[in-house]
């Protein structure tokens, strides 16, 4: 679903919290104009951002346990709408790559901690990051496919830079926004000895058919996912 209001045309993660809140006012709307006076007033609580972002960071680990071995080490976070969350951790040691894949074994971690704070939870992220399931996997590829993803991640940031500098033009000429309100956020962390650096982006949502993104880096994170999902 899209939709073009007056500002620019953005696809960003802010989007997802809008695309919820029309999502639940809709909902509520439906709900109250079906439902007894006593039921109209129910509310159902949302996870804030803060105590989800903590929980993912608890279930899905980016921190390097030794950062003197690592030559450089890229973290794909994948936050659906819908589907289940995962992350990949891919870590270069020098003389092999240690590629890590974390998948909700509850799905969708967004809603599976609304549904816990609506039947009664507390909102801690600790206590709900334990009632969250991940199922870990360690992978061994070839040095070449890593090579290979090394050398995509850096012409796929170019080419992605390229095209959010002519949206943002295009946006301006228009004044129109072209908002994405299903898709999934798509955060990538790079570090390389003391050099850091991180995106997040809002794209289609995985797994679409067809469709693995509009921006090439959002195509490069599928493309692994695709790939990693499909190695024994």
């Amino acid at each position: 679903m899209r939709i073009q209001t007056i500002f620019s045309r953005l696809i960003c993660g802010f989007v997802l919290a809008a695309g919820l809140s029309v999502a639940s006012q809709v909902s509520l709307v439906n709900a109250q104009s079906n439902a007894s006076p006593d039921q109209s007033q129910r509310t159902y609580p949302v996870v804030s951002w803060e105590v989800y972002y903590a929980v993912l960071d608890t279930v899905f680990p980016r921190n390097d346990p030794d950062t003197n071995k690592t030559f450089f080490e890229f973290v794909l976070r994948f936050e659906p709408s819908s589907h289940e969350t995962s992350q990949i951790v891919i870590r270069n040691r020098g003389d092999k790559t240690e590629v890590t894949e974390y998948t909700s074994l509850d799905g969708n971690i967004f809603g599976k901690l609304n549904e816990a704070l609506a039947h009664g939870a507390k909102e801690d992220a600790a206590a709900l990051a334990k009632s969250i399931r991940v199922k870990r996997r360690e992978i061994t590829l070839p040095e070449a496919q890593i090579k290979g993803w090394y050398k995509d991640f850096f012409d796929s940031v170019i080419a992605t830079q390229k095209t959010l500098q002519q949206t943002g033009a295009e946006s301006l000429r228009t004044r129109s926004v072209d908002l994405v309100l299903d898709g999934t956020t798509y955060n990538v962390w790079y570090k390389q000895g003391l050099n850091k650096t991180s995106m997040s982006l809002y794209d289609v949502e995985v797994d679409t058919p067809g469709s693995d993104g509009e921006l090439k880096l959002v195509q490069w994170m599928n493309r692994i996912r695709r790939e990693v999902s499909k190695t024994k």
